[in-house]
């Protein structure tokens, strides 16, 4: 493991306990001597990373149509993952449907 890889890890650790407190970063950062202005910018690097990950390991999965058993809208999607399903309807919140389906 690379330096810079245990430092990355050392912030994961750091983001993560922060996390798990329940404090505003001020009173994290107090309690546990951690610069406030540092925190902030591995926060972000590593949300950065974590982002550039998910996307180079995105990959294309099988779509099968179906025919409902129920009648939908005529305006609607139905997504199925594993047991899952997502129903879309004409001017569903986008945000909303990213943060749900965001890991």
């Amino acid at each position: 493991m690379t330096k810079r890889d245990q430092r990355q890890n050392e912030w994961a650790k750091r983001i993560e306990a922060y996390k798990a407190s329940g404090l505003t970063m001020v009173a994290w950062c107090s309690a546990n001597k951690v610069n406030l202005e540092q925190l902030k910018y591995w926060t972000r690097k590593l949300k950065k990373i974590a982002s550039s990950d998910i996307v180079s390991s995105a990959r294309f999965i099988p779509v099968t149509v179906t025919e409902l058993d129920a009648p939908l809208a005529p305006s609607s999607l139905v997504i199925h993952v594993g047991h899952a399903s997502i129903i879309l309807q004409k001017g569903f919140d986008r945000e909303l449907l990213r943060e749900a389906v965001e890991p």
